[in-house]
């Protein structure tokens, strides 16, 4: 690695006017100028990365302008390459801005040039009703919505990155927020999934279309459809009766299909459903599906799947569902994923030992296109800072041989003005996982909204087990000292300590009938997991008015109020039982042997045991 300076100066002469356009962008945050003041930079085209340093400065040769752009983030990290080339055509992340936080203009910029920078050309917005639409209401109401200038803008500021932005939209399913209002009752065939062969359903999705449609200068869509297991089960059954859900789906998509074109639009799906329509068991992931005939054929020539996997850590699962996929005589764009979903800090673990494999396959595979997505699933309160580790991990792993370094992306978080790389891997070891961890269980999030008289997450972690309280205690012993400048994570790590030996002290407390262990929680112990959630509170604040727009906000803080209201219960029912007007707690006697699935781990799972 190079002594790392104060200026580069490139000349627009010998670059592409589109690259030189990009520097311009960039040079609004980076050490980047035209101005003859600077260690030079030349460019110069070739069939691979190249970055070298001499005495007359820096060289980049390029075969691609975000391989070119990924060269300007190496020479500001000091960084010499050799014979880095990414497989994919499209290399992308796919930003979920559905699940309440919506990324604000500005810090939508932010990360465009980061992406940029780290070798990116691609980024999908989802966004299920999160985007405004002409006399639509409802659509997007108090989402924070995009509206068609913000989309816009941020459409013309990839542009000049050399990033192509996608509308990643739904025009079927995964529209839960949009129909609970009664103003969409026409269009609703059951709580989540539109009413298909309804005239009025594809007025709506033709005006999503033209939104993107006139939005971006892409002329691809992304238009969802995924997960409509209950598709033709509510109002469509009670006009139609019953009928198979692929041959509904089917007519659905080449209606949706015909729109797009008359919009002048190239469509993609998802492709579970058409897996999980010729699986036996349902499942998407069945190795021994048989698509049947008439459902690969009704499936319009101008669509394009997408594989979506998060899951699997064996190379040779990527190679059969490619190959399955490829039954349709297409290629599948290939999405993995970024874990942010579930958790309150990006997971390095779970990330690295799924995005190796399926990038491995999908090279010895030729695929061409190929995105990250990073999902906000339960409320989107993961830090996002601390997923530029794996946005930056998982370039170098595509761009590289298969060895990706620590130090060298170290280096260059702290060019590209991310939070170091080493301070969100410390930050991510707190990602301590049960045995059961690859069903994806987030254990932080599920102890951060466990109710403490309630306790399911309490069990679905079993943490009733020395061992496993040992466990996860030792996923939070670390110092704080590396947290120092981190406020959010610190504030995490403090609570969720506290929060744990909370709960083992109370349980211990009451299988003694302690009552001054008791009295104790009370006075004491209560007050201060009070104190930690109000940190907490204003820390999470914080990072997400830098960063999102303000609605959305709100579904975290009434989970924080919500806990911090079911401790001062918890300190009333103690006094109550101290005091003789209760004999027994009965939430705290329910025997510790009860298990709950692990699939419960959405905060509504956890907050109550009746109707919610």
């Amino acid at each position: 690695m190079v002594q790392t300076f104060s200026k580069l100066t490139w000349f627009p002469g010998g670059v592409p006017p589109a690259l030189a356009a990009a520097l311009r962008t960039l040079s609004g945050e980076y050490p980047l100028t035209e101005n003859p003041d600077g260690i030079p930079v030349h460019f110069r085209s070739g069939n691979e990365l190249v970055v070298e340093h001499d005495s007359a400065g820096w060289t980049i040769t390029f075969d691609t302008q975000s391989a070119a752009l990924k060269g300007v983030g190496l020479v500001l990290a000091g960084i010499e390459t050799r014979g880095e080339k990414c497989p994919f055509d499209l290399f992308g992340i796919m930003l979920d801005c559905s699940r309440n936080a919506v990324m604000t203009v500005p810090y939508a910029k932010q990360v465009l040039r980061r992406l940029a920078l780290a070798g990116y050309n691609t980024v999908m917005l989802y966004t299920e009703d999160t985007y405004h639409l002409p006399d639509e209401p409802h659509f997007g109401f108090l989402r924070g919505a995009y509206s068609l200038e913000e989309i816009r803008e941020l459409d013309d500021y990839a542009f000049t990155l050399g990033i192509e932005i996608i509308g990643c939209i739904q025009t079927l399913g995964h529209l839960a927020t949009f129909l609970k209002y009664a103003g969409s009752a026409s269009v609703k065939d059951t709580a989540s999934v539109l009413l298909a062969e309804e005239e009025k359903t594809y007025a709506l999705i033709r005006k999503m279309l033209s939104f993107w449609g006139r939005a971006c200068r892409s002329r691809r869509i992304h238009i969802g459809m995924d997960e409509t297991h209950d598709l033709g089960r509510g109002k469509y059954m009670d006009r139609h009766g019953w009928k198979k859900n692929s041959g509904i789906f089917t007519t659905h998509l080449q209606r949706v299909s015909a729109l797009c074109k008359e919009a002048g639009l190239t469509p993609m799906i998802w492709s579970d459903m058409f897996f999980c329509m010729g699986s036996q068991k349902n499942d998407y992931y069945d190795l021994e599906v048989e698509i049947p005939a008439a459902v690969r054929e009704g499936l319009p020539g101008a669509v394009d799947l997408v594989y979506w996997d998060y899951y699997h850590k064996e190379e040779s699962f990527y190679n059969r569902m490619i190959e399955i996929h490829r039954s349709f005589h297409r290629d599948p764009l290939v999405a993995s994923g970024i874990w942010t979903w579930y958790r309150l800090i990006y997971d390095h673990l779970q990330t690295v030992e799924r995005v190796a494999p399926c990038i491995d396959s999908c090279r010895k595979n030729r695929i061409r296109k190929f995105i990250f997505t990073m999902w906000g699933d339960d409320g989107a309160y993961c830090d996002f800072d601390t997923a530029f580790a794996g946005i930056l991990w998982s370039s170098d792993y595509a761009y590289g041989t298969g060895c990706v370094d620590g130090k060298r992306l170290n280096c260059i978080a702290k060019a590209l003005h991310c939070r170091s790389f080493e301070q969100a891997l410390e930050a991510s070891k707190m990602n301590w996982q049960c045995p059961h961890r690859d069903n994806g269980v987030g254990t932080l999030s599920l102890l951060l909204w466990d109710d403490p008289l309630l306790g399911f997450g309490w069990r679905i972690m079993r943490l009733d087990d020395p061992e496993m309280q040992r466990a996860f205690r030792l996923s939070l012993q670390s110092g704080l000292a590396p947290l120092d400048d981190y406020p959010y994570a610190a504030a995490i790590r403090r609570l969720l300590r506290c929060k744990l030996e909370f709960q083992i002290r109370l349980k211990e407390a009451f299988r003694c009938r302690d009552a001054r262990l008791l009295a104790e929680i009370r006075e004491r112990d209560i007050p201060e997991i009070l104190r930690h959630y109000e940190d907490f509170s204003a820390e999470f604040r914080k990072q997400w008015i830098a960063r999102c727009k303000y609605s959305g906000m709100e579904t975290v803080q009434v989970r924080i109020g919500g806990l911090q209201a079911r401790y001062q219960e918890l300190g009333r029912r103690i006094e109550e039982y101290l005091s003789g007007k209760e004999d027994v707690l009965s939430e705290l006697e329910v025997l510790p042997d009860i298990r709950c699935n692990p699939g419960r781990e959405r905060y509504i799972d956890l907050a109550a045991s009746g109707v919610f």
